[in-house]
């Protein structure tokens, strides 16, 4: 009996290996694909941004010098739309020293695929602990993988040269220690996070959660993986860390690639490559853009403050981090549509709070609806920027059209509050299946 007992087990651990590999596949489909058709096609914009920050932190020079990295990029035989230059904190850099290194055709590969693995890799495995092995739920945990891979802002990534992707194993092992796991690990959780908050900073609110669900561990290691990386980056590269800054971050930019409400509230009234103001230079959106941005970060405040008995549990706990990673997402000055990448992660804590066995149904009607309207407004977006429209023909629309992703981000905010507002995982009266309560709660 025990020899069949430990071949069962054998078995079973090298199905579940199996299948692993292939979820990691299945999401890695589509960003393979675009990496090919950038390859051929496209430039990866933004990783050169990234490998001449290194080059310049080898020289010994600030990576926010954009003359300085002009003229290394002239120097290199670079061509690619500067616009501001390196915006990322300082540790991010030193991380890019090792790219820096290569040459650039060698190290932008290596960044991609190590870059899509890391998806692929962190995709099956939150996949596998949010939703278990159990056989019958075999094609649902394929189809959610295949369904991550496809998410517009993924594959955007790649084409971009962005660096979202490889964030996300720091990103998703940090949620999943903070949420299920106790003392230490929710620890170490946090400092995964602060170390992807360095880079991308939006991660950085979940400390909000941690505090309201009284995480105290998570919270203090977030705030230390953060601060710790960005002091020991100022003390390897010193001079490195002059010109930076992220007050330009507050400046309007009505660039199509800004899916926040600073994108949203500029391009009302300043003009940009592909849209057409709807109230020309009728006021300075400065002001307005702060003040709906505050009012926004208030309302999501409320809503988590509100729900503060719920969030000391891990259903509440993880409702909550979805919703305030959602709202950092929306409210991050000049944040693009690649950066919406994020948003898998909070639909991935959704889905693991309320609908474990990976059932729709779970979530209500209307919130399926609403997560409709979020991958409509993905899809749209993704449309309008392979194939622009001309902005003289229906000039309005088209404008109003280019936040079409923004409008899906608030769509997926909604869901999150109204299931952050419920204190079970109960579905809505419109459903039929009777509800069950979350593995995680």
């Amino acid at each position: 009996m025990r020899r069949i007992r430990g071949s069962g087990a054998l078995s079973s651990v090298l199905t579940h290996r199996r299948e692993l590999v292939l979820l990691a596949l299945a999401a890695m489909i589509v960003p393979v694909i675009q990496w090919g058709w950038t390859s051929a096609f496209g430039s990866f914009n933004d990783f050169h941004d990234y490998w001449l920050a290194g080059k310049l932190v080898l020289q010994g020079q600030s990576p926010y010098d954009i003359h300085a990295l002009r003229d290394l990029a002239r120097t290199e035989n670079l061509s690619f739309l500067v616009g501001g230059g390196y915006s990322y904190p300082l540790p991010f850099a030193i991380f890019m020293v090792p790219f820096a290194l290569l040459p650039f055709k060698l190290s932008l590969e290596l960044f991609i695929g190590l870059s899509i693995a890391a998806f692929g890799l962190t995709v099956a495995n939150w996949i596998g602990w949010a939703h278990g092995w159990e056989s019958r739920l075999a094609r649902r945990r394929l189809a959610l993988a295949l369904g991550a891979g496809l998410y517009p802002p993924i594959f955007g990534t790649v084409a971009s040269g962005q660096a979202n992707l490889i964030l996300f194993p720091l990103m998703a092992a940090g949620l999943a220690l903070t949420i299920a796991g106790q003392g230490g690990r929710q620890r170490v959780g946090g400092v995964l996070l602060g170390l992807a908050a360095i880079v991308k900073l939006v991660p950085g609110v979940v400390v909000v959660s941690f505090i309201i669900g009284r995480r105290w561990g998570a919270a203090v290691g977030t705030m230390v993986g953060a601060f710790g990386a960005l002091a020991i980056a100022m003390l390897a590269a010193p001079r490195a860390s002059e010109g930076g800054g992220l007050t330009a971050l507050l400046e309007p930019d009505a660039y199509f690639t800004n899916q926040s409400i600073n994108g949203f509230v500029s391009r009302l009234v300043n003009q940009s490559d592909r849209t057409a103001p709807l109230f020309a230079r009728a006021f300075d959106p400065r002001l307005p853009m702060l003040l709906l941005t505050a009012a926004f970060g208030l309302l999501t405040l409320g809503l988590l403050w509100r729900a503060r008995v719920q969030m000391t549990t891990s259903r509440g706990l993880a409702l909550g981090l979805g919703l305030a990673l959602v709202a950092g997402v929306i409210g991050a000055p000049k944040n693009s549509f690649w950066n919406q990448a994020f948003a898998l992660l909070a639909v991935g804590l959704l889905l693991q709070a309320d609908a474990a066995d990976l059932r729709p149904s779970r979530l209500g009607r209307t919130n399926l609806i609403l997560l409709g309207v979020w991958l409509t407004g993905a899809v749209v977006w993704t449309v309008l920027w392979m194939a622009p429209p001309t902005k003289s023909v229906l000039p309005a629309l088209v404008t109003l059209l280019q936040s079409s992703s923004l409008y899906g981000m608030l769509a997926l905010w909604l869901v999150l509050a109204r299931r952050l507002s419920m204190p079970t995982a109960v579905t809505e009266q419109v459903d039929q299946t009777p509800a069950t309560a979350s593995t995680i709660s």
